[in-house]
């Protein structure tokens, strides 16, 4: 095999000041569509393919159901705002608790329904942008790490890389895996508990094709 071909198979990973692995040059997803693409391409056709993408989706469910929530109090709130006006507007109030009555306080036990009832253009004016919305921001970890992929991230691909690289591995070249500091904890890297100097000398004699350099910055 030529030193070019050698070059090429070899995993280069990053070094931060605690000693944490992510791997070098690796493009990671910044918004949910990128994390969540195979729910992401077809939510928007109709109620029906949401409430599909939300079976498989646990985090899309949970911003249904915000909406939902919200649109239940919005109801509420303007049924309240009637009673207020001692009684007036009979059809107006019988129509809105008609339609409250038909949406459980519970999301899980109203939604799906409630979705499958909306019209083409109450769904294209109100949910489809607000679902947007939420497809376009960056996922919050903290809710969300049990449903994101592991190599989503720079960190966890290196992770992921030195799982399974073997225990005979991690230890000629000194890597250890983390996974949470402490119960609870959402931490899970890989790292480097020596030198880079060290760690890249230990690869070339062991011919582990790995190497590591500091982060800048």
């Amino acid at each position: 095999m030529s030193k070019k071909s050698e070059e090429e198979r070899i995993a280069e990973f990053e070094v931060d000041s605690s000693g944490t692995l992510t791997m070098a040059d690796y493009w990671e997803p910044k918004i949910r569509s990128e994390f969540y693409e195979s729910v992401y391409e077809s939510w928007a056709e109709s109620p029906a393919h949401l409430a599909d993408a939300m079976d498989e989706c646990e985090p899309l469910a949970w911003a249904v159901h915000s909406i939902y929530t919200e649109v239940r109090d919005e109801i509420q709130a303007a049924l309240d705002e009637i009673r207020e006006t001692s009684g007036a507007f009979k059809k107006r109030t019988a129509a809105l608790k008609a339609r409250l009555k038909a949406m459980p306080e519970e999301p899980e036990d109203g939604v799906e329904d409630w979705l499958l009832s909306l019209t083409t253009n109450e769904f294209e004016d109100r949910i489809v942008p607000e679902v947007e919305e939420w497809f376009s921001s960056p996922p919050n970890w903290n809710w969300e790490d049990d449903h994101l992929p592991r190599d989503g991230t720079a960190q966890g691909a290196a992770l992921e890389f030195f799982q399974n690289l073997g225990s005979d591995a991690l230890d000629t070249l000194g890597v250890t895996i983390v996974e949470g500091e402490h119960p609870g904890s959402t931490y899970y890297a890989a790292e480097l508990t020596c030198d880079v100097d060290a760690a890249n000398k230990a690869a070339a004699n062991a011919v582990i094709p790995v190497r590591f350099k500091n982060r800048k910055g």
